[in-house]
């Protein structure tokens, strides 16, 4: 097990309400592995690249802490074995008719999991959005390198947009949520 710390990024709010009331879910219907509630694994930048880009610049940002460990988050970046399950489904739910290449979404993967199979048995996932940050238009917000020289085709993503969702708000031990940002809201 490990110790991380996670950045949730909000809409500007009353500062108090955000202390009593967080974390905050997320229930849109595009979230990437679910409803829950998200954190940026580990890289703050990640939280503000959010809160520029998708929220106009218009944004608070909570640290928070948890216990990391596999047991209770399947996780799609570090656990080999959870890869293999998750890309398991995929083919049973392809062999079933299931998958529409240009709709199915891995939250539908989820879904299937939790709701039709009832297999899933962990508070938490992880995943990284490749390429969900474009080095054109926020250069600033991608650390890549390439594996070859001349070949920006084939590169390692050394700050991967990481994300965490928990379902549960006190998944993996989560603590300390704290605002770290704007400093008008900071507690000194």
């Amino acid at each position: 097990m490990s110790r991380k710390i996670l950045f949730q990024t909000l809409k500007d709010k009353n500062p108090q309400e955000v202390i009593n009331s967080g974390p905050f879910e997320c229930k849109s219907d595009d979230a990437w592995l679910g409803y829950g509630f998200y954190f940026w694994d580990t890289f703050e930048y990640l939280s503000h690249w959010w809160g520029k880009v998708k929220m106009k610049n218009n944004y608070i940002v909570c640290k928070a802490k948890c216990d990391f460990n596999t047991k209770e988050c399947f996780d799609l970046v570090g656990e080999p074995e959870h890869m293999d399950l998750f890309g398991s489904i995929i083919d049973l739910m392809r062999s079933e008719g299931l998958i529409d290449d240009e709709t199915t979404t891995v939250s539908d993967i989820f879904y299937y999991l939790k709701y039709t199979l009832d297999i899933f048995d962990y508070s938490s996932s992880r995943a990284v959005g490749v390429n969900s940050i474009s080095p054109d238009k926020s250069p600033e917000y991608t650390y890549r390198m390439i594996l070859e020289p001349n070949n920006k085709k084939q590169f390692i993503d050394y700050r991967p947009a990481i994300q965490i969702c928990l379902y549960d708000k006190k998944a993996l031990n989560l603590s300390e949520y704290e605002i770290v940002y704007p400093d008008k809201y900071v507690q000194k």
